[in-house]
């Protein structure tokens, strides 16, 4: 049943430099083929020009069930032949899943990107989060967001596991965790709570067009979503502990238009209500609820003490607050 079975599988030839003319004569013999691609320039006859060239020398992938693949193999003018897998000691053919292929395919089939390939052993796919494209060019196309050595700005790497890596420069698609991303609670709360509210509060309030920087908006989004899922299963000892949390947590869910935001605001509200009426982070955390929830209500509240508190002299926290105020609310 396997040798019947269409997947992708990796050849190689003995001849050099022979991978585009094993690509269109599989094509001809009516196998789908490919082989990854990138642009060089080359001097010919003291003429500059930029040439499309195979990435990988040698390697070339040709789609069929074995019988077929070894029938073409047979009457193929150059001498070819199925690679070996190097999970199985060479014990099996190296084949490639169809989707996978497809998905590697899809994602480096435009020459023009900032493409940069990588054989086994030269990247180490442990740096960045399992993510999916969502809209623009490579729509729909899933890798593992990295950063690359020597390189400053940071790729989606698609790959075919032990064969080849691609790692495309990102620029301006838009990415999005894949699936549900599973983080081990926080070993340091203080930290953590800290982070949540700065990633939280620049994405709300300094990010008035995230399109501007789409590259850099997904990735404090990923951290963000992350640094949320240490966090959520927390729970403060003291009022004030409870609501250092519980704002992070819900200016983090009002950010992601997650569906238990109210939750997270209800959270809010009974952590700030177990609070003095003379703390400063009770005043702070209405302020965030006022603003983010429209309660006009609560913002006049706010507008009122601030106010009050202007009448005379302001510490340097109340001053800070009343600063931070002025930053955030915005301008009608």
């Amino acid at each position: 049943m396997e040798e019947l079975q269409e997947l992708w599988y990796a050849l190689g030839c003995t001849s050099p430099r022979k991978e585009l003319q094993v690509r269109d004569e599989a094509r001809v013999y009516g196998l789908p083929s490919f082989v990854p691609l990138k642009y060089e320039v080359h001097t010919k006859r003291g003429v500059r020009q930029r040439m499309l060239v195979p990435a990988i020398t040698g390697l070339m992938f040709v789609r069929g069930d074995l019988d077929r693949i070894r029938e073409y193999i047979e009457n193929s003018h150059y001498n070819i032949f199925i690679r070996k897998s190097t999970f199985s000691n060479k014990q099996d053919y190296l084949s490639v899943p169809l989707q996978a292929m497809d998905n590697f395919i899809a994602a480096t089939e435009n020459h023009e990107e900032h493409i940069t390939y990588f054989k086994p052993g030269e990247i180490t796919l442990r740096e960045g989060d399992q993510v999916r494209i969502r809209g623009g060019l490579y729509q729909g196309r899933e890798g593992v967001i990295m950063r690359i050595k020597g390189k400053r700005n940071r790729h989606l790497v698609v790959q075919i596991p032990g064969v080849v890596y691609a790692a495309i420069e990102l620029t301006t698609d838009m990415l999005e965790l894949k699936g549900t991303f599973k983080e081990k609670p926080s070993k340091n709360l203080d930290e953590d709570k800290r982070l949540l509210f700065d990633l939280a509060h620049r994405l709300l309030f300094d990010f008035s067009d995230k399109y501007q920087d789409e590259n850099e908006y997904y990735l404090l989004r990923s951290e963000l979503r992350r640094t949320q899922a240490r966090l959520i299963t927390f729970h403060g000892y003291t009022p004030s502990t409870e609501c250092e949390l519980a704002l992070p947590l819900y200016m983090a869910a009002f950010h992601l238009g997650e569906d238990d935001v109210e939750k997270a605001q209800q959270r809010l509200e009974q952590a700030v209500a177990k609070l003095k009426p003379t703390s400063l982070l009770r005043v702070k955390a209405q302020m965030y609820l006022a603003i983010l929830s429209h309660n006009d209500d609560l913002l006049h509240q706010v507008q009122s003490l601030f106010a009050e508190w202007r009448k005379g002299s302001l510490s340097a926290n109340q001053r800070s607050l009343v600063e931070e105020y002025s930053r955030i609310m915005p301008a009608k």
